[in-house]
């Protein structure tokens, strides 16, 4: 035995007896619906707060070339703790040739110019923690640049990395291994003449994907986590999971007989098991979350784990892992993105009645989502995305006017809501052109196409005033053009008017922190096809319920029969829209005869009878 194969010997055991088998978990069978969050449970910090994404490109630029960076984020924190988030989770920001814009990575331990150095990633780790923020960064496992040192050597097949990535030969000159398809489009092989095979990319041509059959890419993995929890990060969230592995006899896949796809199109195909959602994904998740548990038992403080993965639900949930070893935090619920009206980058589909979904809908992808939840995590273990850097905006995909109504909703539920920057103050994708388009999985369709694909409307810098770019950057040009709406929908001017969307979002914020929201129990006690409404109740505390109309005209309700409320409730909030004299914020009204206005939101306050 050579001394290269002991060493892989050595570390493939080392693997095996240090994770948890994975291959005992079980499909969570669903139960009904559980009312009541744990109190016999603590709260940590993820479960008690909010995660706000920042796309770190567009939240703000420190030195006026356009491009938001590192030392834009600390001057802009106190915006975090005015509207008492406690939790961050930036975007990638390690070097990278940005043909993915950061998630094409060259080191995964080093910062890119472009958004500052490992000094100031190490001063804003210091600056958020004084101020009572935690720090999540986005890690991508699936993947390096191929300007990456790893890919480099493999190339050249310097060992250790000649085998760092997934190399095959084709079936003969110029044709690809097999039939594969990139998520972004075209094939998902790319031949490298230097070594003389194909290389797989399930994404970009450079995005290698490395091979996670070897225990040596493991143990480089394990050791990024470290060096950036050595530097004062919380936690991560980890991207493309259901990517990471493929099925080693390389199979072509079958056509998904899908009519809208191309054949050049990732949907054309059939992935599930191939190419995507293999089994083994979840041993990797496991030693990810070895490695924050290592320092977690270290200083007893929590280190988070979210994992993204577009799945079914039933291997969604499988992220939290079993009992006796809990792998994510959460895995991501993108329900309420895609899960109601296909709204995953339009809502092209509206209810017979003409709105984008209805409150029966909106309660069943709910429900479904905490049904689905293991019991031993509990409801406070779910988590609620509304918008994130891969899709369309929350005030594009269903209108304006009911943003304020889906936040009472994201706030009021059990779990983690997760906020995607400008949803604060209900930013709208911006319509980009074709020349100006950077996202590759628009640029890769052409300019017939590329809208539907484009990720970059809903990319662009934060409004944070109605100066020159929004306050965002002294730059001549910014990365990605302004929103043309900010002199009219930004922070400034939100923050000085009581009736805006930004003070309805922290007024949610801080109701998250009552007693019945944390811990009480939940319902959605009147559901119909105009009408969607959630309690919060905990016995002699202060509880709630959000009211939400989804339908086009005004609705009186009457709350008599739901179990819990009063004759008498006070209004906390309504969405900004709201103009009937009734229900104005403080009012004290009578539950069994009240108007909402159409796609309006309402929350009232009462004591639980």
């Amino acid at each position: 035995m050579t001394m290269r194969s002991l060493v892989l010997l050595l570390v493939v055991l080392a693997v095996a007896f240090a994770c948890p088998s994975q291959t005992g978990f079980k499909i969570h069978q669903k139960r009904s619906i559980q009312h009541q969050s744990r109190e016999d449970k603590p709260l940590n910090w993820l479960e008690k707060g909010l995660v706000y994404q920042i796309y770190p490109r567009s939240f703000q630029d420190s030195d006026g070339d356009g491009v938001g960076d590192l030392k834009g984020i600390i001057s802009r924190l106190d915006h975090f703790v005015q509207l008492g988030i406690n939790a961050i989770w930036i975007s990638p920001i390690f070097k990278s040739p940005m043909a993915d814009f950061g998630y094409d990575i060259s080191d995964f331990t080093d910062i890119d110019p472009i958004f500052g150095t490992i000094q100031d990633y190490t001063d804003l780790a210091a600056a958020a923690k004084a101020k009572g923020l935690k720090l999540i960064l986005d890690m991508v496992p699936n993947h390096s640049s191929d300007e990456h040192e790893w890919f480099i050597k493999s190339v050249n097949r310097i060992d250790p990395y000649t085998d760092y990535y997934v190399w095959l030969d084709g079936d003969a000159p110029g044709v690809p291994p097999t039939n594969w398809l990139s998520v972004f489009g075209g094939p998902a092989w790319t031949f490298n003449e230097q070594r003389g095979q194909w290389y797989l990319h399930q994404f970009v041509a450079k995005q290698p994907d490395l091979n996670y059959r070897n225990p040596l890419v493991h143990e480089e993995f394990k050791n990024v986590l470290r060096f950036w929890l050595d530097r004062g990060t919380d936690g991560f969230r980890v991207d493309a999971v259901p990517h990471l592995y493929e099925d080693p006899t390389y199979p072509d896949e079958l056509p998904s007989g899908d009519p809208n796809a191309d054949p050049d199109q990732y949907g054309y195909l059939i992935h599930d098991g191939i190419t995507w959602n293999r089994p083994e994904t979840y041993d990797v998740m496991a030693e990810m979350r070895q490695v924050l548990q290592e320092y977690e038992d270290g200083d007893g403080q929590h280190r988070v784990m979210m994992t993204e993965a577009y799945v079914p639900l039933e291997n969604v949930i499988q992220f939290y892992g079993n009992e006796s070893f809990r792998m994510a935090d959460f895995p991501f619920n993108f329900a309420l993105i895609n899960g109601i009206s296909n709204c995953l980058y339009y809502c092209n589909t509206t209810t017979s009645k003409g709105y984008p979904y209805d409150g029966t809908q909106l309660r069943d992808t709910i429900v479904e989502f905490l049904n689905a939840i293991p019991p031993w995590v509990g409801p406070q273990g779910a988590n609620w995305v509304l918008g994130n850097h891969d899709q369309r905006r929350l005030a594009s995909r269903f209108g304006e006017a009911l943003v304020d109504g889906m936040i009472m909703v994201q706030m009021l539920l059990p779990g983690t809501p997760v906020t995607y920057y400008g949803e604060e103050i209900s930013m709208k994708d911006q319509f980009i052109s074709y020349e100006d388009t950077l996202d590759p999985q628009g640029c890769q369709m052409g300019p017939d196409r590329y809208e539907k694909f484009s990720r970059d409307p809903a990319r662009t810098p934060m409004q944070w005033d109605d100066t020159f770019n929004a306050g965002f950057s002294t730059a001549a040009e910014t990365w990605l053009p302004m929103g043309e709406n900010y002199p009219t929908v930004n922070v400034k001017l939100q923050k000085e008017n009581l009736i805006s969307h930004l003070n309805i979002y922290r007024t949610m914020v801080a109701l998250r922190q009552e007693a019945s929201v944390l811990y009480g129990a939940y319902d959605f006690p009147i559901v119909d096809a105009d009408a969607f409404t959630l309690t919060r109740i905990l016995t002699n505390s202060t509880s709630y319920i959000v009211v939400l109309n989804v339908g086009l005209e005004e609705r009186r309700f009457n709350l008599s029969g739901v179990t819990g409320i009063p004759e008498k409730a006070k209004v906390v909030v309504r969405s900004v829209q709201a103009i009937s004299g009734e229900t104005q914020i403080g009012f004290t009204i009578n539950t069994n005869d009240f108007p909402v206005g159409a796609q309006e939101g309402l929350v009232l306050s009462f004591v639980a009878l």
